[in-house]
Order: C-alpha cells, then structure tokens, then sequence
C-alpha cells in the first residue's frame, strides 16, 4: 500500500511490458512518429533529461529553495494515446500532486491527448513549481520503501517470490509454455506426416522417370514422322518418279539393241519392250502431274 513502492512497481511493471508488448501488441508506424515527436519535444525543452529506459523512462532533475526533485516521466506503450504518468521523488506536498505526493495529478496532466505537447507540459510543471515551491511530505512515507527495497536485496528468496508473482511475468511463463506445447505438437504432425510425404516423393520420381522415357519415345517418333514426311514429300517422289522412267527407258533402249543384235526372240522382245516402254510413259505421266501440283502449291 506504500504510495512510493507503488510507483516503484509501477515503473517495473512497464519495463517488463515493454519488452513483451511488442509481440502482444505490435504499435502502428503512426503511433510509434506520433511517440517519437513527443519524445523530441521533451528532450528539445529539457537538456538535462536522463534517459532511464529507451522510449518508456525518462529523469529530470531540478532544484526549488534548495530543494533537489527528480521528476520521473513514464510513457506507456499507447503513448500519446494513452496519457503518460508523471510521479517525483522524493514525495511533495503541492497542489499539483495527489495526496501522498507522488504522482502529478493536474489537469494538463489527466486531460492528455495526442495532439498535447509534453515537453511544454512538463515546463509548466517546472514553472509552477517555481513559482509555488514543493515542501517534502513527511518522511513517514518514504522510510518504508526504502527499508522494503533494503529488506527484499538482504533477502534474495523474498525478491524472487515477489518477480515470480508479478502477473506479466506469469503471463510470460505462460505463453512460453504454450509456445513450446504448440512446438512440440507440429513436430509429431511432422513425424506422422513423414511416411506420406515420402510414398509421394517415390511416386512423384516414378512419374518423372515414365515421363521422360515417354519424352524420348516421343521424340524419336517424331523423328522418324520427319524422315517419312521429308520421304513423301511431292518433290522428292517427282525426282524418284523421273529416275524411274529414266530407268525404264534406258532398259527399253537395252531391250531394243538385243533384239537388233539378234541376241532375243521377236516374241520377247515385243513383251519386254512393249512393258519397260509403258512404264517409261506412265512414270513420266505422273511425273508431270506431280510437276503441276508443285507449280500450284508453290
């Protein structure tokens, strides 16, 4: 219940926060320029601020009637969304603070915005506390934390009870836990999913060795498709048509020279000659009939 311990927690509570919530709650890149520009703003008006904790706490010192007050400024992690908390150390007695004198409860303070101005906020705290200077509250109030910060360092088993029972270390704990049950739970999905995933390499690599004996099948096909088009082709049977009737005409002449000769019958003669010659004119037939069908395609 100590109001000075309370901040202390406070201050803990949020360093701990930072580092978890920016995987709980990751800030828009707005959020995170509307932050920084409050940031410069305060470091712009207050060159002797300390910074405690990178964008979460910051210290300003000032001294009022001999009076030496840190001014300890948090920002949460919805900072400027989300007013920030201004306490002092030690505790005051002003106007501006609350009743045990730790934290600044004034109206520029509560009614924070977004489009506020911290760092001239917080210098007309400083001007207001100039003009009506703080007193120490009684010292009552700050012996206890003190003793209590005293009391958990002599004792290291009552400082890890009290790390152990603060609620985001729990909730850490907590989501470690998950993490790993969620792990662990993948990984045997994995392993029952092994086999499967190896029966369906094989029958891919089966597949693919068809395929390419399919491939060179189909090639080869399409070779011998080649030739045999390249062997009908209108102008190479013309030119196998014209050898043939040069052909039949040559035996012809040979046929007609034996008989001259007297070497054949007059009856064979007729039958062979009569047969080459035919031959010889039907393959010169088609061979201009060929010679046509070429002129017309070309």
């Amino acid at each position: 219940h100590d109001p000075a311990c309370a901040q202390w927690r406070l201050g803990m509570n949020w360093i701990f926060s930072s580092s978890k919530g920016g995987a709980a709650l990751p800030p828009l890149t707005s959020l995170q320029q509307q932050r920084q520009r409050q940031i410069d703003s305060l470091r712009a008006a207050h060159g002797t601020l300390a910074e405690i904790q990178k964008d979460v706490e910051y210290r300003l010192p000032f001294t009022v009637s001999n009076l030496t007050i840190n001014i300890n400024i948090l920002l949460p992690p919805q900072f400027p969304h989300e007013k920030p908390v201004i306490s002092v150390f030690p505790p005051i007695r002003h106007h501006l603070m609350d009743n045990q004198g730790v934290y600044v409860s004034c109206p520029l303070i509560n009614n924070f915005t977004m489009h506020s101005d911290l760092g001239k906020i917080i210098q007309s705290l400083l001007d207001e506390f100039w003009k009506n200077p703080p007193v120490l509250a009684p010292s009552s109030t700050s012996f206890p934390f003190a003793s209590q910060l005293q009391e958990m360092n002599d004792q290291e088993d009552l400082l890890l009870e009290h790390f152990v029972n603060q609620p985001l270390l729990k909730q850490v704990i907590k989501d470690k836990d998950d993490l790993v049950k969620t792990i662990e739970e993948l990984a045997k999905n994995n392993l029952q999913m092994e086999p499967i995933l190896d029966a369906k390499r094989h029958a891919i690599l089966e597949k693919y060795d068809l395929l390419t004996k399919m491939k060179t099948n189909f090639e080869r096909k399409m070779q011998r498709q080649h030739e045999l088009s390249e062997s009908c082709s209108l102008s190479v049977l013309q030119a196998r048509l014209k050898v043939a009737a040069h052909e039949a005409e040559e035996e012809s002449d040979t046929i007609a020279e034996d008989f001259l000769e007297g070497k054949t019958e007059i009856d064979d003669f007729l039958s062979n000659f009569m047969e080459k010659r035919t031959s010889c004119h039907i393959r010169r037939a088609k061979e201009e009939k060929l010679q046509q069908a070429i002129l017309l395609h070309s």
